[in-house]
């Protein structure tokens, strides 16, 4: 027979992933054979969910066989953090995989035997992302087109955001459809320039991508250009837009339109990078105090005094050990201190519960974790919202007894 239901074109991992097969009457359970990104990942025995006087009914959610296929993973960076300090599209296979089922019918034979078919069914296949709705709609139609019009970038604050000259930013993406980006660039003086930056893909691919765009990826950067270049400095600009579309001859904006406001640089800000709750990558620049502690941690260990019993020397020493440390531990963290909006402040919770953080350390991304934290995301009376948070780094190895 026939898979009747299938998950929505694009779909996420954090939510059932439920195929439904309509067999004959006479099957008693399926064989079913579970694809990710192409490949066999896993088998199982299902059973009938129900049945009528025509038809055998297998409902089938094969959710945990895509969980561990997806990004993040323990041991490596998500490819949705591309090199700091410039432009790039990149793909990232990693946090998409395609999704499909084969069934095979399984029968009692005459000689009460059971029997697998050698016939596949297969159902239609889904593309998955590790990402939650936006809003309460239960599915994740705004994130790519023709269903999302404009449809939304993989980011949970899709208003301007505020950086310096020096700031790397990521934007995520589904691709199908687009094959081009648009940058926007506003003088200071209120005079525009358009670049079209070309994707170098299908408009029919089903993939996920990742943008550069922040002042530091873009002044100056090059990249293969339908239209116009990237400004060789920041210094005349007052702000930029960024979109994706299509480009065939001339650009058709596609997604939303973000606006990014250029200020200038100073030493009180730490740029944070981390795996959004929609599968992409989230950047923000914090601005207030900043301050680094140390948290050392250990045994203190009380040693019986040693005694010379031996005749003509000391019975003891001032240097000898009495008192050590032993299973010491030194932990870094950033305290930052700030003022956001209510926006941001929603925005800066994804932060905290985020699998996958990095602050931007002399240039290179430094891994950390944000700890738990009870944070204000509204306030009706005040437009801002002052916020405490810290970046805990890993333990650094020290000497021990």
């Amino acid at each position: 027979m026939s898979y009747t239901i299938n998950p929505d074109d694009i779909s996420s991992s954090l939510y059932p992933l439920t195929f439904r097969n309509v067999d004959a009457t006479a099957t008693v359970q399926q064989k079913i054979e579970v694809y990710v990104g192409g490949s066999l990942s896993g088998t199982f025995k299902a059973s009938k969910s129900s049945s009528n006087s025509t038809a055998s009914i297998f409902d089938t959610n094969v959710q945990s066989f895509v969980q561990s296929e997806l990004a993040p993973f323990v041991e490596s960076k998500t490819t949705v953090f591309p090199s700091l300090g410039a432009f790039s599209i990149t793909e990232n296979t990693d946090v998409i995989k395609s999704l499909y089922c084969k069934a095979f019918a399984e029968t009692i034979n005459s000689s009460g035997f059971l029997v697998t078919s050698t016939s596949e069914q297969l159902s239609s296949t889904c593309f998955i992302i590790p990402a939650n709705f936006y809003g309460y709609n239960y599915n994740l139609a705004d994130f790519y087109q023709p269903s999302g019009n404009d449809f939304k970038f993989l980011t949970a604050l899709n208003g301007q955001r505020e950086i310096n000259e020096n700031t790397n930013l990521y934007l995520s993406f589904l691709g199908r459809g687009n094959n081009a980006t648009e940058f926007e660039f506003f003088t200071n003086s209120g005079s525009s320039s358009v670049t079209v930056v070309d994707m170098v893909n299908s408009t029919a691919n089903n993939s996920l991508y990742t943008i550069s765009y922040g002042a530091a990826n873009l002044f100056g950067s090059t990249a293969i250009f339908h239209v116009g270049n990237f400004p060789a400095s920041s210094t005349a600009y007052a702000y930029y837009n960024v979109s994706v579309g299509r480009y065939d001859g001339a650009y058709t904006r596609l997604s939303e339109k973000i606006k990014i406001n250029l200020n200038p640089d100073c030493s009180d800000n730490i740029e944070v990078h981390w795996f959004g709750i929609h599968g992409g990558a989230e950047s923000f620049v914090f601005k207030g105090l900043i301050e680094e502690e140390k948290r050392i941690e250990g045994d203190i260990i009380n040693l019986s005094q040693k005694w010379n019993v031996a005749g003509g020397s000391a019975k003891a020493n001032s240097y000898d050990k009495q008192i050590i440390r032993s299973d010491s531990k030194v932990n870094k963290s950033i305290v930052v201190t700030a003022s956001v909006t209510n926006d941001e402040a929603e925005y800066i919770s994804t932060l905290i519960s985020s699998p996958e953080v990095y602050v931007v350390l002399e240039n290179k991304y430094v891994s950390v974790i944000v700890e738990n934290y009870t944070i204000n995301t509204s306030n009706n009376r005040n437009p801002f919202i002052d916020i405490s948070i810290k970046l805990t780094f890993a333990n650094q190895p020290i000497s021990q007894l």
